[in-house]
C-alpha cells in the first residue's frame, strides 16, 4: 500500500514548496514542488490531486495500491479508476490495476484566476499552441507559461540541474520579449518515480500543472501528433494523449491536447507567420553542440525542422537560428533519409508528401537510382 498525506507548503526565501510525505514499502518520502515565492498565492493544499497524478506510475509499476490522507477531486477519481488507470495497463501489460482509497471527494472549483496556461520550449510545438491561442480570450487566453523540471532534463545531479536552468533561461527571453511570466517549477518527481521519461511523460507534466489549479482554469499541453495518428500500445504516452488527457482535468482545472488538429508540417508553417519566433526557435536535441542561441543543425530534429522551413520558402527567416551552410552540407543526404522512412514515421511521411506537393526534383535528383525510381512509382 501506498499512503499520501495532504500537502504543506513551506517558504524559503525566494521559493514556495509544495510537499507531501508518501510512504511506500514502509518509508517516508517526501514529493516536492519549488515555484518562486510570488506564486504561492496559486498552490494547492486543499486535494492531493498532482501527488496522486505524480505517483501513479510507481503504483502501477508496483502493483501497489493508493491510500489517501487528504481531499481528492471527484472529477478526477472518477476518472482515474474508471478509465485512465484500465487504458495504461492496456497500453502497458506490465503495470498491475490498482485501487485507490480516498479521504474525501470534493467537488469544489478551487480556481480563483480564470486564465490558462502551456508550457514553453519554443519548440515547433509550444510555439504552434500559443499562436494556435493568441486570439482566444477569457479564461482560454494563455497568460502564463511554465517551465517544468520533472525529467525531460534528466533525472537529477549536478548536469540536469545545468541543462534545465540554461533551457529555461533561454525560453524566458521569449516569455520577456512578450510581456509573458515563465514559470519555473522543479521537482524531486523524477527521483521519486526512477523510471523512462518517455513512459510517463504526460502524467509527470499534468502532476507539475495541477499544484496551479488555483493558477491555470485551462492548460494546454502540446500533442505529439495529429488525431490521425494514435497508439495507445506504444512506449510513448504522448501517443495517446488525446485518449488520457482530457480525464485527467479536475472541477478547477481541465487540460487540452492542444494542436491535434495539424501535423508537424502545419505547425511549422503557422509559426513562420509570427516573427516572434524568428530569433528563439528552439529545437535542438543535442546540448553539446547548441552554442548561443544558434541550433547545432546536423540532429534529426534540427535537419527536419530546416528542412520543413525551407520546403516552405521559410527557411531564410530564420538564420538567426540556424547554421544554415552546415544545414545546406546535410540536406541531401536527410532527404534520401526522409525518403527512406516516410512509411515508419508520421512526420516523415508528411514532410515526403511536402516534397512531392513542391515538385522539389532538385532534392529528388540527389537521391540514387532506386530511391528516384520509387519516388515516380508513387505519383504516378
Amino acid at each position: 500500500m501506498i499512503y499520501i498525506n495532504s500537502p504543506k507548503i513551506i517558504t524559503d526565501e525566494d521559493v514556495s514548496i509544495l510537499s507531501s510525505n508518501i510512504l511506500i514499502n514502509g518509508e517516508t518520502k517526501s514529493l516536492r514542488y519549488l515555484v518562486p515565492r510570488q506564486y504561492e498565492k496559486f498552490l494547492v493544499t486543499e486535494t492531493v490531486d498532482a501527488f496522486l497524478v505524480g505517483i501513479l506510475f510507481l503504483a502501477l509499476k508496483k502493483g501497489e495500491d493508493i491510500t489517501l490522507k487528504g481531499d481528492v477531486s471527484a472529477k478526477l477519481f472518477y476518472n482515474l479508476s474508471h478509465y485512465v488507470i484500465p487504458a495504461l495497463c492496456l497500453a502497458n501489460p506490465k503495470y498491475i490495476a490498482i485501487e485507490i482509497f480516498p479521504q474525501n471527494l470534493i467537488e469544489v472549483d478551487l480556481n480563483i484566476q480564470r486564465t490558462a496556461g502551456t508550457g514553453l520550449s519554443c519548440g515547433v510545438d509550444s510555439f504552434a499552441t500559443y499562436f494556435d491561442h493568441i486570439s482566444e480570450s477569457k479564461s482560454y487566453k494563455i497568460e502564463y507559461f511554465a517551465f517544468f523540471n520533472a525529467g525531460s532534463h534528466g533525472n537529477s545531479g549536478e548536469k540536469t540541474d545545468k541543462l534545465f536552468q540554461d533551457r529555461f533561461e533561454k525560453s524566458k527571453k521569449f516569455a520577456d520579449s512578450i510581456g509573458k511570466d515563465l514559470i519555473k517549477i522543479d521537482s524531486n518527481l523524477s527521483e521519486m518515480l526512477d523510471m523512462k521519461f518517455q513512459a510517463t511523460n504526460t502524467l509527470r507534466n499534468v502532476s507539475c500543472v495541477l499544484i496551479f489549479q488555483k493558477l491555470f482554469k485551462n492548460y494546454y499541453i502540446a500533442s505529439k501528433n495529429r488525431f490521425d495518428y494514435y497508439k495507445l500500445h506504444s512506449y510513448d504516452t504522448q501517443d495517446y494523449d488525446s485518449l488520457i488527457l482530457n480525464m485527467l482535468s479536475t472541477e478547477s482545472t481541465s487540460f487540452h491536447s492542444a494542436v491535434a488538429q495539424l501535423t508537424r508540417v502545419e505547425r511549422t508553417d503557422l509559426i513562420s507567420e509570427f516573427p516572434e519566433t524568428y530569433n528563439y526557435l528552439d529545437v535542438c536535441t543535442s546540448s553539446k553542440s547548441y552554442r548561443d542561441g544558434i541550433n547545432c543543425s546536423q540532429c534529426n530534429k534540427c535537419l527536419r525542422t530546416a528542412l520543413t522551413l525551407d520546403l516552405l520558402g521559410k527557411l531564410h527567416l530564420y538564420t538567426p537560428v540556424f547554421n544554415i551552410e552546415k544545414y545546406k552540407r546535410l540536406k541531401h543526404s536527410y532527404v534520401s533519409h526522409i525518403i527512406k522512412t516516410r512509411k515508419k514515421d508520421q512526420i516523415n511521411a508528411h514532410i515526403y508528401q511536402l516534397l512531392k506537393n513542391r515538385n522539389a526534383i532538385n532534392y529528388w535528383e540527389i537521391a540514387s537510382s532506386k530511391i528516384k525510381n520509387r519516388i515516380m512509382g508513387d505519383r504516378n
